[in-house]
């Protein structure tokens, strides 16, 4: 799936993350399908609290992914390196996280039980996925920014986002593809970014 696409309508992503962590905010208020207006609404409905428990979730499912991949015994060399880097710091994340959400006086959202991830049988199979959900996180965090209130969130947020950023960025080089393909950050729509996560999650 392409998701080279521009940053502004990931406000869609976080309010239907459903997909990512159980339950939903508002009740999946159908106004925040359209594009108009949609960081409006974002900001209106959403808490800082809802944008990291969020953020949780998907943290949750790359520090997951990461395990997965690296229980398949198929990546060597440089490339087994920077993965366990990676998954070391995807389940940093998900401290930093649950910490932080604990602190405030929130009940940090949990991992899945399971996740549909695809057959990790060959190195493609794990650089594919693995592209594709950093390339994800990178526009989640950077479209859920406009609306986070607290000034030291939005600070842990744009750390977090920045070592995301730096995973596509070596997982395109492992690819053979351009670490920075574009001046821009990806953009995605509810619907693209459902049929990214949603199977994973089975939904």
């Amino acid at each position: 799936m392409n998701i080279s696409q521009s940053v502004a309508e990931l406000f869609d992503f976080a309010f239907s993350r459903r997909n990512v962590v159980a339950g939903s905010v508002g009740g999946g208020n159908p106004a925040l399908a359209t594009p108009a207006g949609l960081g409006r609404a974002f900001a209106q409905e959403l808490t800082d609290v809802d944008i990291l428990q969020f953020a949780l979730g998907l943290e949750h499912l790359e520090a997951r992914m990461y395990t997965d991949m690296l229980a398949a015994n198929i990546l060597t060399d440089k490339e087994l390196r920077y993965f366990q880097s990676f998954g070391s710091q995807e389940a940093a994340h998900v401290k930093f996280l649950t910490d932080g959400l604990s602190a405030a006086g929130a009940t940090p959202v949990q991992a899945a039980a399971t996740y549909n991830f695809p057959v990790f049988d060959s190195r493609q199979a794990i650089l594919d996925l693995a592209r594709i959900a950093e390339e994800t996180g990178v526009g989640a965090y950077q479209g859920a920014a406009a609306a986070i209130q607290n000034k030291d969130y939005l600070a842990a947020a744009g750390s977090i986002v920045q070592v995301e950023a730096r995973h596509a960025a070596i997982v395109r080089m492992l690819l053979g593809q351009k670490p920075v393909p574009a001046a821009t950050t990806p953009s995605l729509t509810i619907a693209e970014v459902n049929a990214i996560v949603g199977p994973l999650l089975g939904a």
